[in-house]
């Protein structure tokens, strides 16, 4: 990781001072990140409900690591896995509608 030893100080009005503020808070970024990529030209994409699909899609993976433990334990001789393969489809479909619209 690289390290920011650097500091960069602007003169601002307060109304635009807060416009920063507001704008890298709806982005969830911290403002030096908002700036670093509004100034170098970076695109700044938000994703509306990606964090629940990412909820969905780690879900997903405790249970089968949970499934994986009791297996490698012993305890389960076999085990149905349509539900959840299902699941993973319908949440990775989910996942590149997303990154369609992102495109």
């Amino acid at each position: 990781m690289r390290k920011r030893n650097c500091t960069i100080t602007i003169r601002c009005t307060e109304d635009e001072r807060q416009r920063i503020y507001d704008k890298a808070r709806r982005y969830n970024l911290s403002i030096s990140d908002y700036i670093l990529r509004s100034a170098l030209g970076k695109k700044i994409i938000v994703v509306e409900g990606l964090s629940d699909v990412l909820k969905a899609q780690k879900a997903i993976g405790n249970n089968l690591n949970q499934i994986a433990l009791l297996a490698n334990m012993g305890r389960l001789k076999a085990v149905n896995l349509e539900r959840i393969v299902e699941q993973h489809k319908s949440i990775t479909q989910r996942l590149c509608e997303i990154a369609k619209a992102v495109k």
